[in-house]
């Protein structure tokens, strides 16, 4: 119990519990989105006048202290667990005083005539009240007070020379002002601040929390204002402004999928200055996906048949690519918890996509409307299609159900209790959790392992994005096609293609040094992808693939008196697989008296070991004498003598002249018990053998067989 008038803040420290936003922490982000909905509204007044670029660059300038000081807040909540009278105060001044900023936004980002006097002063009082919120913790909470002094100090600072600004006028101000966000902003970089932080550990988790929280909200106002202009607007319900919804809204749902799969389920990698780069990576992130949507709104605006205004197509590729490059500047110092590739993929996916994406806007204006928002949005959902390729699991960080360790279920087994779940250990589809980022799948081997349709894919997706981006490379210059060139975004594309195929029709060439230049590089990268691609395929196509039928039980049969343990094996394609030489080992739980568990593999010797030529059958024996590691299971329940018998085949497939295998695994229950294996070999009358393998698992009774050989053996 504690009193609700008033309490001290307690360092979350010392609270041994998970911290979660708070419902105080939930309000305030509404206060907050509801003033970047003004700023958004500014800046599309701006883009809807025709300044685009201006109105930008002042939405960018007023968006920095908007987010300061919500980070600000936030990082307080972070560091100090407190929620009485008097702090709630605190923050519903705070609110107001964010309120303020939101109100004067219009007036401060006025192009012609600027008063940003109201809008300084509202976020004077901002920062002001979190340098008392510090202040309050001096005074009450002994064992941060060094933290919390700095904080107070940085906050006030800020303040006030914020405060100085609203008394100057426009546009010096504005100097002014970059100079308090410098002491805010830069105050984390300080040795100070490093040591503080040091010994006042921050709450991840909480922080993820709260930037995901602040993301999710702005980003879901890109679907109010697309459905909100597809409801106000007279044709909202024809075909053509459905698919510009459709469109737009699908570059937002990339946008959130990137966030949400690439930032929220990552943990920043340890390192100095590493959490710092994933903080003020939110800054230009944030900021970015607030402009996200506004574009989308003025995307739905473009004409599907005529060529989109510089302004919107701009504001459109230029958000979207600000965010992909903001999400491979918080990738950078961030680990995914579970992917095949490495981390660094992330950053070079999302890099180069935003580059792509600057060059599409580029050359934009020789589009259709259609083309524009389809290429958009393509790259943008390209980013999904890449995430699945690269992470096609993911770590819940819980035990899935059912799931024991190996340990404990030889534990178990040693004390003769029941287990339940398969027994059969499938090593091909092990699950691979907690990879070292540095030592997960290169390309190459992710390309070559994976499937055809996936090599296929990223083949054909590397070769459209090439020639997309040489089309917009040829489009920067006029002149830099020749012939029956038409200016158009869709022949440019066309004679990259002809380019990088080096096919050449003739109809067009290039028109100037400059077209040359790029013809030059084209011609370069296409021989270069080209050769990777035919390399890819070759050793993909050429790798043998041993076409070695194994038996599906194993018997344990007598063989000239002994116990003997036979399988067999077949080589369906019928050529010549020279020296091959077969191993096989037993997989046993060794638990040892101080209950350390072990899984060891124990080597069987065979009765032959090695088929100079391996074109027919094999049968496989390992007799079980008193050598043999396996003279002590009770074969009424091998389950608890191994775990499975590993089979592998090693041999010189004539055919491709390159080494081939075969691996197989057999299981307790696979083993059939005094059973033989029915014959398979014959021969026809002009000499030739025959092998059938209708028969090939076939077994029978050791008694049958006998019964059977002896009478044929007795004279009629």
């Amino acid at each position: 119990m504690r009193n609700r008038w008033f309490h001290r803040p307690v360092l979350h420290t010392e609270l041994d519990r998970s911290k979660r936003a708070s419902w105080l922490e939930l309000f305030f982000d509404l206060i907050v989105v509801a003033a970047t909905l003004q700023l958004g509204n500014a800046l599309s007044h701006g883009v809807a006048h025709g300044h685009g670029l201006e109105a930008f660059a002042l939405f960018a300038l007023h968006f920095v202290p908007l987010w300061v000081g919500w980070t600000g807040f936030t990082f307080y909540a972070n560091r100090f667990d407190v929620d009485d009278f008097v702090h709630r105060l605190l923050v519903f001044a705070q609110m107001f005083a964010v309120g303020g900023m939101a109100v004067t936004a219009h007036a401060a980002m006025d192009l012609k005539h600027p008063d940003p006097r109201g809008f300084s002063a509202s976020f004077a009082l901002t920062l002001g009240l979190v340098s008392l919120m510090y202040l309050r913790s001096i005074k009450h909470t002994e064992q941060a007070r060094d933290y919390s002094r700095y904080w107070a100090v940085v906050f006030g600072a800020g303040a006030l020379i914020w405060a100085l600004s609203a008394l100057v006028p426009a546009p010096a101000s504005y100097a002014v002002w970059l100079v308090g966000l410098a002491v805010v902003i830069g105050a984390p970089l300080s040795r100070t601040s490093r040591a503080l932080s040091d010994a006042y550990p921050l709450d991840q988790e909480h922080l993820s929390e709260r930037y995901g929280l602040l993301t999710i909200i702005v980003l879901g106002e890109s679907f109010v204002k697309v459905l909100t202009y597809l409801s106000e607007d007279v044709h909202g319900s024809d075909p053509e402004s459905m698919l510009k919804g459709a469109f737009n809204l699908m570059i937002t749902c990339a946008v959130w999928w990137v966030y949400f799969d690439d930032i929220a389920g990552s943990r920043i990698k340890a390192g100095p200055f590493r959490w710092v780069a994933w903080l003020y990576g939110h800054l230009p992130l944030t900021l970015f996906v607030t402009g996200v949507g506004v574009a989308v709104k003025y995307a739905t605006q473009i004409d599907l048949w005529s060529h989109p205004t510089p302004a919107y197509r701009l504001l459109l590729a230029g958000t979207v690519a600000g965010t992909l490059l903001s999400v491979a500047l918080i990738d950078s110092v961030t680990e995914r918890r579970q992917a095949e590739l490495s981390d660094a993929w992330r950053v070079r996916v999302r890099a180069g996509s935003a580059g792509v994406l600057l060059l599409v806007a580029a050359v934009g204006g020789q589009m259709s409307g259609w083309m524009y928002l389809a290429l958009v949005a393509l790259i943008a959902g390209a980013q999904v299609a890449i995430d699945m390729l690269m992470a096609p699991m993911e770590d819940t960080g819980e035990q899935p159900d059912g799931a024991a360790s190996t340990a404990e279920l030889a534990r178990r087994r040693q004390r003769g209790e029941t287990t339940d779940g398969p027994r059969r250990i499938d090593m091909s589809q092990t699950v691979r959790k907690g990879t070292p980022s540095e030592l997960r799948s290169d390309l190459y081997f992710f390309l070559m392992e994976g499937s055809w349709s996936r090599m296929m894919a990223v083949l054909g997706a590397a070769g459209l994005v090439l020639n997309v981006v040489f089309a917009a490379l040829f489009l920067l210059d006029d002149h830099a096609i020749g012939g029956a060139f038409d200016g158009s975004f869709a022949s440019a594309f066309a004679f990259s293609v002809q380019t990088m195929a080096t096919i050449g029709y003739g109809a067009m060439a290039p028109g100037d040094a400059y077209g040359d230049l790029i013809v030059t590089l084209e011609a370069a990268v296409g021989l270069l992808g080209v050769a990777v691609a035919t390399g890819l395929i070759f050793a993909k196509l050429s790798r043998p693939q041993a076409k070695v039928l194994f038996s599906r039980k194993v018997v344990l049969t007598t063989w000239n008196g002994k116990p003997t343990l036979t399988f067999r094996v077949g080589n369906a394609r019928g050529n010549e697989i020279v020296d091959a030489t077969m191993t096989i080992a037993a997989l046993c739980d060794d638990v040892s008296a101080e209950g350390h568990h072990l899984r060891r593999l124990v080597d069987l010797q065979l009765v032959r070991s090695r088929q100079p030529m391996f074109r027919l059958s094999w049968t496989v024996q390992h007799v079980i004498d008193e050598t043999s590691p396996l003279k002590d299971i009770d074969w009424s329940n091998p389950e608890a003598g191994f775990g499975a018998l590993i089979v592998s085949l090693l041999g010189h497939d004539a055919t491709y002249a390159s080494t081939t295998h075969a691996r197989y695994l057999y299981y307790p229950e696979d083993v059939a018990v005094g059973h033989r294996f029915v014959d398979v070999m014959s021969q026809l009358p002009d000499g030739r053998l025959m092998i059938d393998y209708d028969l090939f698992h076939d077994t029978e009774p050791d008694a049958v067989a006998m019964a059977r050989d002896a009478e044929h053996a007795t004279p009629a």
